[in-house]
């Protein structure tokens, strides 16, 4: 059974390591890379906007 957490307040930096990670390790040259950074790109911009929208809830609950 799952014990109830804290979020992780530097989840988003872990998810951040793990994405250069895994650019960075994967160098298979049957691996496109510019749709590779792509991806990654997009990835990191949903981290950033979930991010935001975090920073927005602590903010209307410090009011």
């Amino acid at each position: 059974m799952m014990q109830h957490q804290q979020p992780n307040p530097d989840l988003h930096l872990t998810a951040r390591g793990y994405l250069i990670d895994f650019l960075v390790t994967n160098t298979d040259p049957s691996v496109n890379q510019v749709e590779l950074r792509e991806i990654l790109l997009f990835l990191n911009n949903l981290i950033t906007f979930d991010e935001i929208n975090l920073r927005k809830e602590e903010m209307m609950l410090d009011e």
